[in-house]
């Protein structure tokens, strides 16, 4: 499901993706989580979607991107 005028920055489960979110509002961004909070027997209805203004998308790509670049270079030096 798309939103007019809304890209798709980040797919995973709803915790992480209202996490990236919360970053990105930090940096100034418009960010927002689409997804269901449901729990079912062999079906994973946490999956979410997070979504910015088209006119954002690429800086918040590029803030997730720095994002998950630092974290692995924490996890590689132990941090």
């Amino acid at each position: 499901m798309g939103v007019k005028g809304w890209t798709v920055v980040f797919k995973g489960e709803r915790f992480q993706a209202e996490i990236v979110a919360a970053a990105l509002v930090a940096e100034g961004l418009r960010a927002e989580v689409f997804g269901d909070n449901a729990y079912g027997v062999g079906i994973n209805l946490t999956e979410a979607r997070l979504m910015v203004p088209d006119e954002e998308a690429e800086v918040a790509r590029r803030v997730i991107r720095e994002a998950e670049s630092k974290s692995a270079e924490d996890l590689e030096e132990g941090v």
